[in-house]
């Protein structure tokens, strides 16, 4: 029996190493982004391809889900910006590509901004999309700096 247990652990871990790799596959976005590169090109020259105008479709679905972290949900209540207003700015998606990281390891991260409804504050809201939702990361406002000392 002693001989077996190593045996056992390998397998264990074998077992647990295949259940991570496939929640890392089922948790990257499906969405079919541009690089920064062609992104901008396409910007500079005034066009905008099929492609990009599909990507931000994702943003626009009035039906779509949204999960805030506990970052961004900390960061919108020092802001007093609401679930509603980061959804309407990520509707209308106006994306900086500069703030963006398109070939982010844990997937595509968009710098959206805009105005929110209510008071007008300039925000940007960094989206994660995922295979079943729009991740809100971080929202940040543009024009103040803001004391959060609860949000690390």
């Amino acid at each position: 029996m002693k001989k077996l247990i190593p045996y056992l652990l390998l397998l264990v871990l074998f077992v647990v190493g295949l259940v991570l790799k496939r929640y890392r596959e089922h948790d990257q976005p499906v969405f079919n982004t541009p690089t920064v590169t062609q992104e901008k090109s396409a910007t500079q020259r005034g066009s905008n391809t099929a492609d990009s105008k599909n990507n931000l479709d994702v943003f626009r679905d009035p039906d779509a889900e949204y999960y805030f972290t506990k970052h961004a949900r900390c960061r919108m209540e020092c802001r007093s910006i609401t679930q509603k207003e980061v959804k309407e700015i990520v509707g209308k998606a106006e994306v900086n590509y500069n703030k963006s990281e398109l070939d982010a390891a844990q997937g595509s991260k968009y710098a959206l901004e805009g105005y929110t409804s209510k008071d007008r504050q300039h925000v940007r809201i960094i989206v994660a999309p995922k295979q079943k939702h729009l991740s809100i990361v971080t929202v940040i406002d543009l024009d103040r700096e803001w004391e959060c000392p609860s949000c690390k």
